[in-house]
């Protein structure tokens, strides 16, 4: 009698099968993972090191540095004498455009554009007009991959910026890097108990300042040179990286706009991804209503109010596991740990030593 031959396999070697294959895979995909992260995070440096090229071709041609953003006149009124200009979001809370243009202007990308190889973008600009005026939104809502990190799982969502005032159409699109304005006091140096703070031409910031700067390499309207680093290039943080908002009312990562938030880092605590304080946000108090104190610490990007809502204070931050990436003066793409030191942190970001000490000592 001819034995009968057996063909495939039984339900338990297929299991066999199944399981060794499993466990295969359970073993590659972090490494899989692994892998793809740090190849968005070296485009995510190599972003910064085309910016870092940038800066210098500007500073080349214009014997300065970029402003970090441009205001179109003096004072901010709206600000209860207590805030600055760029400081108090007009679009944001509903004033304008309809009771007058917002005077926010030009911020440091869209200075930047002509050496990104976007010239024909930056000629689309209107300077004459706000940043926010119809006229100037093909612009703001151009996605530039050079300004986009892509471990940042939320910069393709635009963000609203009278989203808060109940009004849509004011669209920006996202961006992941920031200017280093200084990790000043959130306060003027000419009010009392504030040494360490941001200085202006002069002390009536309601009607008639015009420049604000602190100890990072820029300020609003005020350009700076690289002779005014006397600790070298090489010890001043340029560009921070940063976190593209949450929602379409988080303001933060809107590259053409001039805000600190948005493309502007300031008032920042001693190190990064901070997650107990917060960012200084106008939209802050609706968020926390909508969105939850506890889960915007768990998601990495808390933020605080002010007594007036503004655009206060910033730091960096990333989707990358314990790290952000930064640019130095120099050119040169640093990355630096979330448990990096205080004072180590602070003096990257200061032009002055004496600034960072008395910062420590608060």
């Amino acid at each position: 009698m001819t034995k009968r031959q057996r063909l495939g396999f039984t339900l338990v070697e297929l299991l066999v099968v199944i399981a060794i294959i499993g466990l295969l895979v359970g073993l590659l995909l972090p490494a899989v993972q692994m892998a793809r992260e740090t190849a968005r995070r070296m485009q995510c440096q190599n972003n910064l090191k085309q910016l870092g090229i940038a800066l210098h071709n500007y500073e080349s041609s214009h014997r300065k540095l970029p402003p970090a953003m441009t205001w179109n006149g003096r004072g901010e009124p709206n600000g209860g004498g207590l805030l600055c200009i760029g400081a108090f979001d007009r679009v944001a809370m509903g004033i304008s455009p309809a009771s007058g243009p917002d005077p926010l202007r030009a911020n440091w990308v869209v200075m930047l554009l002509p050496y990104l190889e976007q010239s024909n973008l930056a000629q689309s600009l209107n300077n004459n007009l706000s940043i926010d005026d119809p006229v100037n939104r093909p612009l703001r809502t151009v996605e530039l991959s050079t300004m986009k990190c892509p471990s940042d799982s939320f910069n393709s969502a635009p963000y609203e910026r009278a989203r808060l005032a109940g009004t849509d159409g004011h669209t920006y699109a996202r961006g992941n890097y920031a200017y280093n304005m200084g990790p000043n006091q959130p306060c003027f140096t000419f009010n009392a108990n504030c040494e360490s703070g941001f200085n202006s031409d002069t002390s009536d910031v309601a009607a008639t300042a015009s420049r604000i700067w602190g100890s990072g390499i820029g300020g609003f309207n005020v350009s700076l040179r690289f002779s005014d680093f006397p600790e070298g290039l090489s010890n001043q943080a340029a560009l921070d990286e940063i976190r593209a908002g949450i929602s379409p009312l988080d303001p933060r990562g809107t590259w053409t706009l001039g805000m600190v938030g948005a493309s502007i880092t300031a008032a920042h605590p001693g190190r990064p991804n901070n997650p107990e304080r917060g960012d200084g946000l106008t939209s802050c108090g609706m968020m926390l209503l909508t969105i939850g104190e506890q889960e915007l610490k768990r998601m990495g990007m808390p933020c605080q109010t002010s007594a007036i809502p503004s655009n206060f204070a910033a730091t960096a931050r990333s989707q990358h596991i314990g790290l952000v990436n930064l640019l130095r003066l120099d050119g040169s793409v640093e990355t630096v740990a979330d448990s990096v030191e205080s004072k180590v942190w602070l003096n990257l970001h200061a032009r002055d030593d004496a600034l960072v000490d008395r910062l420590l000592r608060r």
